[in-house]
């Protein structure tokens, strides 16, 4: 990271900030998480969505990608393409009991914040 990288970001989180005076200023992710998403066969980064919870608090989702950009998510089963219309505008989410490695509980700023810095103060 450059000096101009920094300052672009400090700019950027500022700019955020003014305009979310309480808000969350961003996310804790722990390098057990990542490694966790990293890990997976055939992954090559990791995407990032944002969400809002029953509550309306933002959430942050972590899920793999790979190669040709389409997240690292289990296959439907069998049911479960039975189930979906070839004409419908909505796809089924898969199975629960698939085991993937997605990130949803990832802590935020606040409570899990740096000491002040130019990206956060």
């Amino acid at each position: 990271m450059t000096n101009n990288d920094l300052q672009q970001a400090s700019t950027w989180t500022r700019n955020y900030r003014n305009q979310n005076l309480n808000g969350i200023k961003g996310h804790c992710l722990s390098a057990e998480t990542l490694q966790g998403i990293l890990s997976q066969p055939a992954c090559v980064g990791v995407r990032a969505y944002y969400g809002l919870d029953d509550a309306g608090q933002p959430q942050l989702v972590l899920v793999g990608y790979d190669a040709d950009d389409n997240d690292i998510l289990p296959a439907p089963s069998a049911t479960e393409l039975q189930r979906l219309d070839a004409k419908s505008q909505m796809q089924e989410l898969p199975s629960e009991e698939q085991p993937i490695s997605l990130a949803i509980h990832v802590p935020p700023c606040p409570p899990c914040c740096s000491i002040e810095n130019p990206l956060n103060s």
